[in-house]
């Protein structure tokens, strides 16, 4: 018996732009009052539409209704002519094929059962007309003569009565069980086929998952905003259906939360910068990566004309060439309280072999098998004094001079000391990149006379190296408390999000004229074999989407941030077992030398969960605690869990009285 396959067209075949159906008829309400059709505001025309809709279901004696059906009633109620209703009707059937998008899993599914000779229906409830929907099979391709089309507005009668299938199995000649039907709606796409001994299969991908769901129903974010927002989350998740597992839920999340967040930050650098009349922004690596290809596809389907270029740079191969003495400044990036910090890691840091200061560090208690060994806090005190004494200090002074020199021919090859105002963009943290790059141009003597603007996700400090420099914060800033603050303590998370497929930048080199940075390596393999690739594809592909989808003038830095906001909560106080796995296992390095790696949210072992309860202190800095709650054993689970957390607090607050009580009874 030859099998037959029927596919639901709407949220299987084809799926809006828009996240929920209706959200399509604020659209056309503005459509509407660019024809002159519309008497009533935008937001009345909305809830009119759909309330129209819904009574004349009501009022039908018929299972289905049609298009012209509806507008026969909201033309009483608006005084439309029949030319306004013709009028209305084509604009709402152009703005539908303009919303619909193929949905590929589907269409790949339809093809192969083409090339097996199989037979195509197509079943929709539905008010469109046939020959509408026929038209959009034909735009998107998915339509060849010998297929079938059942729409409910021209039987009238639907899937979810049954009776839509039974005038299918009567027209085509099959027996009920040589048909094999999908669709989104678990009642009348499965349930129903099912009564009627057809075979049928439930197809959820098109369903808002919860982030895109959070968005799309948020009543704080304007409709159109959240459902295009929501609309091109679902639309770049369903892109790309042939990745593995743990491939699949990184391109969903890069589609869902990370690149709506970094596609604010992003607008916000280029709109801040027009703002202030910056010409250029330099992006800087590795953060400025993706950061960089999401400003160049705004710039191109926005219209923004700022230059934006890539520049190579690091903690290392900037903060060590600034160096023109060994102060506190100096100090304080080079003891950075990194939970891994060795002589041998710290040496690095300025270029130096531990070999070439032996002579003080013995003198100091530091022997040669000590060089690799973690630094306890008294040591990384006593080891600033040796990096402090002149023999040292020259060593470094010396050498950083040198490292200065390609840093600045770097700096001129890409265009630093043209007269043109530029800005640079980073994810963060405390702006020392720029403190750093500040004193390198001004040692060169090309230094811009309008200072150096910064651009930055996150600050959390604010190094100023000259008065005329500005540091911008995007979604925290430390001069200007809020509630998200907290949530950028996970920084190694948000590095994640901004991961580059290269190694760090360790130093420039010239080679007959021509500076050229050296790469720790030439591609993070680590970060490659995670899914980076992935990430980044999906992340582009969301921006796309986004930006030819969206009105520029939708869009606002105050919309992004509350999206951002909404998004970053769920996903990183929330997560479920399978991004806390594959987003915690992620392997990040506190030190720039990348001397020592971790997971972003490490398995805790019951000993490293009493270690938490008793002592209250993580084995890393910013690891990503909500996932680590997820990820443990089942009783490291309860030790670092909020109720035993609580009960910590209880019992210290407890001995804290009772030695008080116990200190005050021994006075008297």
């Amino acid at each position: 018996m030859k099998k037959v396959y029927s596919f639901d067209i709407f949220d299987t075949v084809l799926v809006r732009i828009w996240a929920k159906p209706c959200h399509l008829f604020w659209k056309l309400g503005q459509a509407l009052k660019e024809n002159n059709l519309l008497p009533i505001s935008v937001d009345s025309w909305y809830e009119l539409r759909k309330n129209t809709e819904q009574k004349v279901r009501q009022n039908s004696a018929r299972e289905e209704i049609t298009l012209k059906e509806i507008y026969g009633d909201l033309s009483l109620l608006l005084n439309w002519s029949k030319w306004d209703i013709e009028k209305a009707i084509a604009l709402e059937i152009a703005l539908e094929k303009k919303s619909l998008f193929l949905v590929p899993e589907i269409y790949n599914c339809i093809q192969q059962h083409r090339q097996e000779q199989a037979k195509i229906i197509y079943i929709s409830d539905m008010y469109l007309p046939e020959s509408t929907l026929k038209e959009l099979l034909e735009i998107h391709k998915i339509w060849q003569k010998k297929d079938s089309l059942y729409v409910s507005s021209t039987y009238k009668s639907t899937k979810a009565s049954g009776k839509l299938f039974t005038d299918c199995l009567h027209q085509e000649s099959l027996q009920n069980r040589q048909l094999i039907h999908t669709g989104d709606n678990f009642y009348s796409d499965v349930q129903v086929a099912k009564k009627l001994g057809i075979q049928a299969h439930l197809f959820t991908k098109t369903n808002l998952n919860r982030y895109e769901d959070k968005i799309a129903n948020h009543p704080q974010l304007s409709l159109e905003f959240r459902s295009i927002l929501a609309g091109s989350s679902r639309l770049t998740r369903l892109s790309n259906f042939n990745l593995i597992f743990s491939q699949s839920v990184i391109w969903e999340i890069a589609a869902s939360v990370i690149a709506p967040v970094l596609f604010g930050f992003v607008y916000w650098c280029l709109q801040s910068a027009r703002d202030r009349g910056i010409e250029r922004l330099y992006f800087i690596a590795r953060d400025g990566q993706i950061l960089l290809k999401i400003a160049q596809i705004i710039c191109q389907n926005w219209g923004y004309s700022i230059d934006c270029r890539y520049l190579y740079g690091s903690r290392q191969s900037w903060h060590f060439p600034a160096i023109q003495e060994i102060g506190k400044y100096e100090l304080e990036w080079l003891f950075d309280p990194t939970s891994f910090l060795s002589i041998e890691s710290l040496c690095k840091r300025v270029h130096l072999e531990p070999d070439e200061i032996e002579v003080p560090l013995n003198k100091s208690g530091f022997p040669r098998f000590r060089w690799t060994d973690n630094l306890k806090v008294h040591e990384r005190e006593l080891l600033k004094s040796v990096f402090q004494t002149q023999e040292v200090t020259n060593i470094i002074l010396k050498r950083a001079l040198k490292f200065r020199e390609n840093a600045l021919g770097y700096f001129h090859q890409e265009g630093l000391a043209n007269p043109v105002y530029f800005g640079i963009v980073d994810i963060g943290w405390n702006g020392r990149l720029q403190y750093s790059l500040s004193r390198l141009l001004n040692s060169g003597g090309i230094y811009p006379k309008e200072g150096i603007s910064g651009f930055y996700f996150a600050l959390s400090r604010r190094f100023k190296c000259f008065e005329k420099e500005q540091l911008f914060a995007y979604f925290s800033d430390v001069d200007c408390p809020h509630d998200r603050d907290r949530l950028c303590y996970y920084r190694e998370l948000f590095e994640l999000f901004v991961a580059a497929d290269h190694g760090g930048t360790v130093c420039f080199e010239n080679n007959r004229g021509i500076y050229y940075p050296v790469l720790r390596s030439q591609l993070n393999q680590q970060a490659i074999q995670w899914g980076l690739k992935t990430q980044q594809e999906a992340i582009i592909k969301f921006c796309q989407i986004f930006t030819q989808n969206l009105n520029k003038d939708s869009y606002s830095n105050e919309l992004g941030l509350k999206s951002a906001e909404l998004l970053l909560k769920e996903f990183i106080d929330h997560p479920n077992r399978l991004e806390a796995d594959i987003f915690g296992s992620f392997q990040v390095s506190e030190d720039q030398n990348e001397t020592k790696f971790h997971e972003l949210a490490p398995k805790y072992t019951i000993i490293a969960s009493l270690k938490r309860l008793i002592l209250n202190r993580d084995s890393y800095h910013s690891i990503w605690f909500p996932a680590v709650q997820i990820r443990g054993s089942f009783i490291a689970r309860i030790l670092i869990s909020p109720l035993f957390l609580k009960i910590r607090f209880f019992l210290v607050q407890l001995f804290v009285k009772l030695g008080k009580f116990l200190n005050q009874k021994n006075i008297k």
